[in-house]
């Protein structure tokens, strides 16, 4: 009979690989709670922005959401807002039961306002993506942290020449799960 001896390092290094394996393979949602509304502040290209997404999950790791939200931009000599509305597909996982990492991808539409030096609005069709990532405080609580980028699919602000119209939105909220 063959008997095996293992130290304390073979242990602990087990122990870490087996820890690891754990956080990284995804668990199913939480079907007692689909419906979630986060209300979020933050910051819009150097700006300040807020809005509100409602999402439901229909799968244990996939849902869709409406997200609306306003921003002002800073950009050189001018002040620029945004204000969006977006349908989005998500997609979850949750390597733990308590942290679920997330990646959002859509469309929809935006308003575009140029107040200064020159005035322009307009709205345009727009693909937002982002990622993110949500920790649970209670059972119907949590806090996510999300960076979501909004692209203009086609069109230009008037009295804007050139420029990039890209917002970049950075997101603290608070989640509210039922």
């Amino acid at each position: 009979m063959t008997r095996f001896v293992y130290s304390r390092s073979s242990i602990l290094l087990l122990l870490s690989a087996a820890l690891v394996l754990r956080l990284l393979s995804p668990t199913p949602a939480r079907a007692d709670d689909p419906v979630s509304i986060t209300p979020s502040a933050g910051i819009e290209n150097g700006g300040l922005a807020f809005g509100a997404n409602l999402r439901y999950s229909f799968l244990p790791n996939l849902g869709a959401e409406i997200d609306g939200g306003y921003g002002e931009s800073l950009c050189q000599n001018c002040q620029l807002s945004e204000t969006t509305l977006t349908a989005n597909l998500v997609y979850e996982i949750h390597p733990v039961p308590l942290l679920s990492f997330f990646i959002v991808a859509g469309g929809g539409v935006g308003l575009l306002a140029l107040s200064s030096p020159d005035s322009g609005r307009t709205v345009l069709d727009l693909f937002d993506a982002g990622l993110g990532t949500s920790l649970r405080l209670t059972k119907n609580i949590g806090l996510t942290l999300e960076d979501r980028w909004f692209f203009p699919l086609s069109g230009q602000l008037p009295g804007v020449t050139g420029g990039n119209l890209t917002a970049d939105r950075i997101f603290l909220g608070v989640s509210t799960s039922f």
